[in-house]
């Protein structure tokens, strides 16, 4: 189907969309709740635009797991250990985000591939689904919440429960607002990653140029590192396995953008293009963020795996000191700060809406479907944010 007739049928979906709610509006509420909470076809409003859905796709979700927890990993398998393992998984989800997208272009609904499963598979499969995507997500929320107070220990040693308030407060309030406030703060948050890791690109060629390091840390300590103190093949394999967790965790969010068909104006069209931008964002954040990290710090620095939560574990701060670079750690840190507190923001949307979708399919009470007026499923978005309150908990 060409982009014309993509168009027009969006511009029909759309306007049976206004016809249900003129039902809706003229029959009475509980009506116009039955009418549109069915068959993953929710209440909420079609107002993102094909530039906010593909830079939501682009670097949505990116957290602290990409400048963080990459240390660890780098720590544990090594140079090759890190680069293949984040490459086999990139291209793991590149299939796999090639393939959600065909049904999300297809199936613009509101309960995204939990309402799939339930509409071709089973609604036992997409039950679970629905549950198990939408905790791990609303969880999440707490996890980026409380790395963000780790990150601010970087410069202070203010009580984590004063950062924790500070972040979980707007996080509330942009997500019980329009979609609009939504996908400019996360445009916002994506910009400021960008840009960062333009300048730690920039950073690191400078630093390998001038040392003269190339690919030194491939040859000593070696391309391999001995998992545990297990020598040989064994060892490097155990290397590797454990890099597969933290490159799963880093890549968490990447199909966060197919969540986005039940609000995007025009998801026939912007949803392929956005599924297109995940080879980039897998090439550039991950593969070549790997590559750089190998190259620039020696997988046998302690700081790696000092489990600090902040800058002073990140493989890109840890060149940069190195190197005697003042200044930068700070702004680096900063952009971490923003990148977690980002992902939290996008994990307590998403958790909404896989409660949403729930809804749309009757697998929960439908109170939690309901919409105000800006289209916004405020108890599903109060419901995914009170998770976040589990960060309080944390040491």
């Amino acid at each position: 189907m060409n982009r014309s007739k993509f168009n027009a049928a969006d511009e029909t979906l759309q306007s049976d969309d206004r016809a249900d709610f003129a039902v809706g509006e003229a029959s009475g509420d509980v009506k116009h709740e039955l009418k549109l909470n069915i068959g993953g076809r929710g209440a909420t409003h079609r107002r993102l635009h094909d530039c906010q859905v593909t830079m939501i796709g682009f670097c949505g979700g990116i957290g602290t797991g990409l400048f963080i927890g990459t240390g660890s990993a780098y720590a544990k398998a090594g140079p090759a250990g890190l680069f293949v393992a984040y490459i086999i998984v990139g291209s793991v989800l590149w299939c796999m985000m090639q393939s959600i997208a065909e049904l999300a272009t297809l199936f613009p609904t509101a309960g995204s591939f939990p309402h799939w499963a339930t509409r071709f598979i089973d609604p036992a499969v997409g039950f679970s689904l629905a549950i198990s995507y939408g905790y791990c997500f609303m969880i999440a929320i707490a996890s980026e919440t409380f790395a963000a107070a780790l990150i601010v220990s970087y410069w202070s040693d203010i009580t984590p429960a004063v950062v924790i308030t500070v972040s979980l407060t707007p996080l509330l309030s942009i997500n019980l607002m329009s979609v609009h406030f939504y996908s400019d703060s996360e445009v916002l948050g994506g910009t400021v990653k960008v840009v960062c890791f333009l300048g730690l690109i920039f950073v690191s060629i400078v630093i390998t140029a001038r040392d003269r390091i190339g690919f030194r840390y491939w040859n000593d300590p070696g391309a391999w590192t001995n998992y545990n103190d297990i020598m040989g093949p064994k060892g490097h394999f155990l290397g590797l396995l454990s890099a597969f967790f933290n490159a799963s965790f880093s890549f968490i969010g990447i199909e966060t953008v197919v969540i986005t068909t039940g609000e995007a104006m025009n998801p026939h069209y912007a949803i392929p293009k956005a599924a297109r931008y995940i080879t980039y964002r897998i090439g550039f954040f991950y593969v070549l963020g790997a590559l750089l990290i190998s190259i620039t710090v020696d997988p046998r620095n302690s700081d790696l795996v000092s489990g600090a939560g902040n800058a002073h574990s990140s493989p890109f701060v840890i060149a940069i000191k190195a190197a005697g670079i003042s200044a930068l750690p700070s702004i680096v840190n900063a952009c971490i700060f923003v990148s977690a507190w980002s992902a939290g923001n996008s994990y307590c949307r998403i958790g909404s809406r896989m409660i949403l979708a729930m809804t749309t399919d009757h697998q929960l009470p439908q109170v939690f479907g309901k919409v105000n007026r800006k289209g916004v499923p405020y108890v599903a978005v109060i419901t995914a944010w009170l998770f976040g309150l589990l960060a309080y908990l944390s040491r």
